[in-house]
């Protein structure tokens, strides 16, 4: 561990009198608190309380345009001690372009993305414990909207992992002067084998389709900060290669987005009406559906209510209360999450903590 400090020590050395590069540096800190009651139907009964913190640096050159990175993400349950601690790296490169372009490869933060995803892709257990995506992120931004698209390699094949990775593409178009919104996600979610395979392992194909429509009135409605209100159809294309080629399963339904926010306040409201999101759940779990389990209902209702605490240039602090409600089922989240993130561009977090399934 000295030597590799000691040639990283060396190769900075060598390269800093080069023109345009300069050290970048970042360190990300959170604490989640998230208490879950329930019948246990959907999810367990639990409180999640843990802290994360992810520390990196590297060296930027041609105007910061391009960057290399390396650090690494420590998560540790609180009340444990060392028990249960994981240790996660991040390597990654960066490009940001002056067109509106951003690309990464590597291992590197999620919260590169302009958006996260929605609540059937990712869940909020996946947000807390994966720091990082794995693969490779495109981004474009401009004044009519953005578009993104990630390739995440969750895990290789080995004797006992087997390989899993999904390509997923988001977007949205919204004309300037206008408050009509057209967007959407696509997945594309590959569960293979491991090597060597029993005889009764087989890929399972999945496929999400959401493309939606809606207005964004944020601009029109002082004193409100946003109003918006996206829906389109949800829909699912799932087969397991071992009960036949032939044997895809279709489920489909009506999706709906609200979200409304006001000073330190915001609401948002998700439904989803249809037939169940994830007929293989029960067999697969997360290891294939990284969405909210509930999604296995034919209905799922999700009322977010949350308000900014401490909003300013390096720190967040949120609480919030969601209500979720699926077939057969009632189930209360109470959360405060503290997030304080420093870097050496003095970036500024948002001032609004980004809800989970916008």
């Amino acid at each position: 561990m000295k030597l590799r400090l000691c040639l990283l020590t060396l190769l900075l050395a060598i390269l800093l009198p080069a023109k345009g590069q300069q050290v970048e540096w970042a360190v990300d800190f959170s604490t989640v608190f998230d208490n879950r009651e329930c019948d246990n139907r959907y999810v367990d009964t639990k409180t999640i309380f843990q802290s994360q913190l992810a520390p990196e640096v590297g060296l930027s050159f041609y105007g910061g345009r391009h960057s290399m990175m390396g650090g690494v993400v420590w998560t540790q349950p609180l009340g444990m001690e060392w028990e249960q601690h994981r240790l996660s790296p991040t390597l990654y490169y960066r490009y940001t372009g002056r067109k509106g372009w951003t690309m990464a490869f590597g291992m590197f933060p999620r919260n590169l993305m302009k958006r996260p995803f929605a609540s059937y892709i990712w869940s909020d257990s996946l947000r807390y414990n994966r720091h990082n995506i794995n693969g490779a992120m495109a981004s474009y931004s401009g004044r009519n909207g953005y578009f993104e698209a990630v390739l995440d390699w969750r895990s290789a094949q080995t004797a006992t992992q087997r390989e899993a990775f999904n390509i997923i593409a988001q977007g949205e178009f919204n004309p300037r002067g206008t408050i009509l919104t057209a967007g959407g996600t696509v997945m594309m979610n590959h569960f293979a084998l491991t090597h060597p395979s029993p005889p009764d392992q087989h890929i399972v194909d999945n496929f999400i389709i959401n493309p939606t429509v809606g207005v964004d009135l944020s601009r029109h409605l002082a004193p409100l900060d946003s109003l918006a209100i996206r829906t389109g159809m949800l829909m699912a294309l799932t087969r397991n290669r071992g009960l036949g080629m032939e044997n895809w399963k279709t489920p489909s339904g009506l999706w709906i987005d609200a979200v409304v926010s006001w000073r330190w306040l915001s609401v948002q409201n998700t439904c989803y009406v249809g037939r169940t999101l994830y007929p293989f759940y029960t067999r697969f779990g997360a290891l294939l559906d990284m969405g909210e389990p509930y999604y296995q209902s034919p209905w799922y209702n999700r009322t977010t209510i949350s308000g900014n605490i401490v909003a300013n240039r390096f720190v967040n602090v949120t609480t919030a209360l969601d209500f979720n409600m699926a077939e057969k089922n009632t189930t209360f989240y109470q959360k405060l999450i503290v997030r304080v993130y420093i870097d050496s561009r003095y970036r500024r977090l948002p001032k609004k903590y980004k809800l989970s399934t916008l």
